[in-house]
């Protein structure tokens, strides 16, 4: 058993050797891109002060009581950003020295003007326009609103129509890590990650490729179409190593599917979320299950199960890109070799740094935000590091 401030100081002098080194390690992200509000919904207004909903239970129950009567909500914007999990997760791996290639909706014929903000050492590969979000945050999460209609005809044919495919599978064979992300939200998701799989990774016939998948939120999805991406994902195994990175939400509809269950089914009925987890990861053919709740991150791994308690933003900027930073935290740990306890803190803090600042964090700025989370554990009782 290890005290966790110990297991911050060695991250963090691992950092610190890191920042000084060109960069070495290369990323290809698809295959999503949107447009985001950042938004938040006023309740009541005293002059010329917005008081916002401060909770979703709030906001649903305000919601509830409009039934039957109809009524009307003011929402303020407090930016229109890019996102899409594939360019947060593209810049926020630029600030950690991760070159990345993302191809996906970011304009076309032409790039949108919003995603020229990203950082210019990104790779950018666009075959169609992005979709559209309002992300309605509360201080207990966030709701989006997405219009999908720009992906109408955006499956694997009409991106090989647009790209040189051995173009594309020279790149990608030049990257460590590949991310496929936001199945959830492009209606032809299946479809394009199979055919990236089939044409792209299978003939490049590499065995030690690491892959991350990040669904997204399954909801709106039927149980059939759920079991065939987890098949999907699992095929990935073949050809390297697989992380499947979920929030608490989405782990349990996939412990529902995975169980014949309906995935409406309240939560009540749902076992603790470490049960959850270990019954996901027996099911799939996974090298990691990443489960990430707003307060904790779990990892499942055929060597155990490890759940760490992470540190509390009390006045988050933004939280809509929170997990696309735990990603690219977790994964630059992965990249570096680092212990398993090192890769989830180097997570929570990349996300913890993104909700705190609303910016995606450098390494300089991660190893800041790591000692103060060190200082208020040795103030306070400090956790210690052990297997569950």
């Amino acid at each position: 058993m290890t005290a966790i401030t110990e297991i911050i100081s060695q991250l963090c002098n691992k950092l610190e050797a890191y920042a000084f080194l060109p960069i070495r390690f290369r990323a290809f992200i698809g295959f999503d891109e949107f447009i985001d509000k950042i938004q938040k919904a006023i309740k009541l207004k005293n002059g010329q002060e917005n008081i916002f909903f401060e909770s979703i239970k709030a906001y649903a129950h305000h919601l509830d009581n409009l039934s039957g009567r109809s009524g009307q909500v003011e929402i303020v914007t407090s930016q229109t950003k890019f996102g899409g999990n594939a360019p947060i997760l593209s810049n926020t791996f630029a600030y950690l020295g991760v070159k990345s290639i993302c191809l996906g909706s970011l304009g076309f014929p032409q790039l949108h003007p919003l995603f020229k903000s990203m950082r210019q050492d990104i790779e950018m590969i666009s075959v169609a326009n992005p979709g559209e979000s309002q992300a309605l945050e509360f201080e207990d999460g966030k709701i989006i609103l997405s219009e999908l209609g720009s992906y109408k005809e955006y499956n694997w044919k009409a991106i090989k129509d647009k790209i040189d495919l051995t173009q594309l599978q020279l790149k990608v064979n030049q990257c460590e890590l590949i991310a496929l992300v936001d199945w959830a939200n492009i209606p032809f998701a299946s479809d394009i990650w199979k055919g990236f799989l089939e044409d792209v990774i299978t003939p490049l016939g590499k065995k030690n490729n690491l892959f991350l998948f990040d669904i997204c939120d399954p909801s709106k999805k039927s149980r059939k179409e759920i079991e065939e991406v987890l098949d999907l994902i699992s095929g990935y195994s073949n050809y390297g190593k697989v992380t499947l990175g979920v929030n608490e939400n989405e782990a349990t509809k996939l412990w529902l599917v995975l169980q014949g269950k309906d995935t409406d089914r309240t939560t009540l009925e749902v076992p603790f979320l470490n049960q959850v987890g270990s019954f996901i990861y027996q099911r799939m053919s996974l090298e990691t299950l990443l489960i990430h709740p707003i307060d904790r991150t779990l990892v499942f791994q055929k060597a155990g199960n490890t759940e760490l308690m992470g540190r509390l933003v009390k006045t988050p900027k933004v939280l809509t890109g929170g997990g696309d930073n735990l990603n690219a935290g977790y994964c630059l740990g992965v990249l570096l070799r680092l212990e398993i306890a090192q890769c989830m803190l180097l997570g929570m803090a990349a996300s913890g740094a993104y909700i705190q600042k609303g910016l995606s964090p450098d390494i300089n700025t991660l190893i800041s935000y790591l000692k103060i989370w060190q200082s208020e554990l040795q103030i306070n009782e400090e956790p210690i590091f052990q297997n569950l």
